[in-house]
């Protein structure tokens, strides 16, 4: 069990981090890329982004081709290629190549980006035990993403029948290990770390339960726009979990919820006959 060293009045709800703005000319475009060739690791990561946004819009309008059409069906034919597959797997390849030189100059972001390049073999050979490897390394050094992405991992326990959307290859379950993470991502204001973390508090799952806890880190993540948190603040206020039951509050938050496009809130406002 891990104590919660955090308190919900320690850290500003400020988003943590903003991308920098990709360059929009070909006259910014060339001084990044000279920025980024001198060693800049700032430069040579916001560059990889900008390789890997140009590889994400070429993959984009392949999906948006039509269902049937010769070109959605060239890749997966052997000896047939794809121009817009092709160009889209040569900018993931040349987004890798930058994230790693940033990555070597010790950019956490980068670092991060680089663990999603190999859990995922995007623009290189997928290899998991560099991909957790690289992931714990840039949660280590601060980077809130990879810090909650790793507490996701020992939250689940990915086995080797288990799915993720980030494929972490087998990783045991270990709820301490979650609650550590989730902590570290949540002292920075992350939406998502602030949800988990209620949910253990609240299930006692790697902390000891706690329920005036789990509302806070709910409300906290709530504040964010968080639908799954504004949810389940509509089911603490309807069963009373860390405060008093008020129906009137829990329709409120289950509506905020659903507005927000939460499927489970629909049926909270269901139980409290709130669906017209």
């Amino acid at each position: 069990m891990i104590p919660i060293t955090i308190s919900v009045e320690t850290f500003s709800l400020t988003p943590p981090h903003e991308e920098a703005p990709l360059p929009q000319t070909k006259e910014e475009f060339q001084a990044l890329l000279s920025r980024a060739e001198a060693g800049d690791a700032s430069a040579q990561y916001l560059l990889a982004c900008t390789y890997r946004a140009e590889g994400d819009a070429l993959m984009e309008e392949l999906r948006s081709l039509p269902s049937g059409s010769p070109r959605m069906r060239a890749p997966y034919n052997i000896g047939e290629h794809d121009p817009l597959s092709d160009g889209a797997q040569e900018y993931y390849r040349m987004a890798f190549s930058w994230f790693e030189k940033a990555a070597e100059r010790g950019d956490a972001e980068a670092l991060y980006a680089l663990s999603r390049c190999y859990l995922a073999g995007e623009g290189t050979a997928a290899h998991l035990e560099k991909g957790r490897a690289l992931l714990k390394e840039a949660a280590e050094k601060g980077a809130f993403a990879a810090q909650y992405d790793l507490a996701m991992l020992y939250y689940h326990g990915y086995g080797e029948k288990a799915a993720s959307y980030i494929t972490p290859g087998y990783v045991a379950q270990d709820f301490d290990q979650a609650v550590f993470w989730l902590q570290k991502a949540a002292s920075q204001g992350d939406a998502m770390a602030l949800y988990f973390l209620a949910k253990c508090c609240e299930e006692g799952t790697g902390t000891e339960q706690n329920a005036a806890y789990a509302l806070a880190f709910y409300r906290r993540s709530a504040e964010l726009e968080n639908p799954w948190a504004l949810c389940a603040l509509g089911r603490c206020y309807e069963y009373g979990i860390g405060t008093a039951s008020d129906l009137a509050r829990a329709a409120e938050y289950y509506r905020k919820a659903a507005d927000l496009g939460d499927a489970e809130a629909w049926d909270g406002l269901d139980r409290l006959g709130q669906v017209d």
